[in-house]
């Protein structure tokens, strides 16, 4: 584990509704490296978010993380289980060591206060700042993440930024502790094309700067290949391919990858006969038991051997895939 600033060993959350137990994350495994991005790409409902708010500990009832999964996070030279830790424990590392940027920056800031005071809030809650301080930090982290006239738009309430501003307002907070591994969940979903790629620019500007560890979650192959160094692809609340991510999206080996690359818009398409690609169904309900490979409903590759059993995970020259018939 030298390598590794993380590492997720059989993550299991579930979810325990009142007629059903809905298994959200199945025995799910990965690392993350230092200085990596990690893409994390699935569609809604594939187990992403509900991966990381469990590796941030912010799983409430009535969902539970399985008391044999292990988040091993890398503290100076020891590794600590994340799981195994209280709450108080977890406060010392959550925005600290492992922070976050929320799907929704607008539902993530408090309507009551400044933004200039909310970015330096995790500043002054891990001891590191007074509050003036904080605030003098929050503006210097502002110019950092491109805001125009910083000192005026930290007197700004959320209400008044766009969603571009608001992102990079959320980005700002999220860096103000400096920490090891930010997990940024779908941060440019509501943004224009323009401001997502302002965005993801932002990312790796700073991600080159302070040498922190990044998982990115996206539904969207489409923006990652030149930004991340890794894929992972979520489907059901388990893995499906994993590789480099240059590998992944050049020579996909898994159906589910195919596909995905399959609806993304190509230009110029629309000219001609050619019609986008839509993959067929749905991604299955949360509480439907699934005995065999969770794609099989929706693969046109699918066997009976799909149909009955789950296939394990094969590994090859550094790739990982989850399929009887891989396309290699």
């Amino acid at each position: 584990m030298k390598d590794k600033i993380l590492e997720v060993k059989n993550l299991t959350t579930i979810f325990h509704n009142v007629n059903q137990d809905v298994t959200a994350v199945d025995s799910l495994s990965f690392d993350l490296a230092p200085h990596e991005i990690l893409a994390m790409i699935g569609e809604s409902g594939s187990g992403k978010s509900v991966t990381n708010l469990s590796i941030m500990q912010l799983i409430d009832e009535p969902g539970e993380i399985a008391s044999e999964s292990q988040i091993l996070f890398k503290d100076g030279d020891r590794y600590i289980d994340l799981n195994k830790m209280t709450e108080k424990e977890m406060e010392r590392i959550r925005g600290d060591r492992i922070s976050m940027i929320f799907q929704e920056p607008s539902a993530s800031f408090n309507p009551l206060f400044r933004l200039g005071n909310q970015v330096g809030e995790s500043l002054r809650l891990h001891g590191r700042s007074t509050k003036e301080e904080a605030y003098q930090e929050a503006l210097k982290l502002l110019e950092q993440v491109h805001i125009p006239n910083s000192t005026l738009r930290a007197q700004d309430y959320p209400f008044q930024m766009s969603g571009g501003m608001l992102q990079r307002m959320m980005i700002a907070q999220a860096l103000s502790c400096h920490p090891d591994i930010l997990i940024a969940d779908e941060p440019t979903t509501a943004l224009d094309v323009t401001t997502q790629a302002q965005i993801l620019g932002l990312l790796k500007e700073k991600q080159r700067e302070t040498g922190m560890s990044v998982i990115f979650i996206t539904h969207d192959l489409a923006l990652v290949e030149d930004f991340c160094n890794r894929i992972m692809i979520l489907y059901a609340g388990s893995l499906m391919e994993e590789g480099k991510a240059k590998d992944v999206i050049s020579h996909p080996m898994h159906p589910y990858t195919q596909d995905l690359l399959s609806s993304i818009p190509k230009p110029g398409m629309f000219k001609g006969v050619d019609k986008l690609f839509a993959i067929p169904g749905k991604v299955p309900d949360p509480g439907e038991k699934i005995t065999g490979c969770p794609y099989a409903k929706r693969c046109s590759r699918c066997t009976e051997e799909c149909q009955a059993s789950k296939p394990g995970i094969a590994e090859k020259d550094g790739r990982k895939v989850r399929c009887f018939h891989a396309y290699c």
